[in-house]
């Protein structure tokens, strides 16, 4: 996906997803459009969905405008490093969980793919 810091840019305009107010898809597609589509996809359900997800769900939402970008960051870091350790168990709940999102917000990716397509053949 690049460089740490590029990846940083892309999870934060991906968590727009999951605050409590219209999500603007042409925003996270003018960052994500500098993406491979496929690496667009991988952040949002493997990195972003697994950390923010719970915001997006509740009915009152803690978090309305945006995700603090540093502690979600380390969160999204932590994931990482405590993923790399889970045994056959966990990863396998893992998956499980990754169905369940990819199922809760394929019309979100939808609309995401649509607008970096857009945004990508505009250049």
């Amino acid at each position: 996906m690049g460089s740490k810091l590029s990846a940083q840019k892309l999870w934060a305009a991906l968590s727009y997803v999951f605050v409590d107010n219209e999500t603007d898809y042409q925003y996270i597609a003018s960052i994500a459009k500098n993406y491979p589509v496929d690496d667009v996809e991988f952040a949002l359900f493997e990195r972003v969905a697994p950390v923010c997800i719970y915001n997006g769900m509740t009915p009152a939402p803690p978090i309305c405008w945006y995700f603090d970008e540093e502690e979600l960051v380390a969160d999204i870091e932590s994931l990482i490093a405590r993923r790399a350790k889970y045994g056959v168990v966990a990863k396998s709940i893992c998956v499980i969980g990754g169905w369940f999102i990819r199922l809760v917000y394929r019309k979100v990716w939808a609309e995401i793919k649509a607008e970096i397509v857009k945004a990508q053949s505009n250049n």
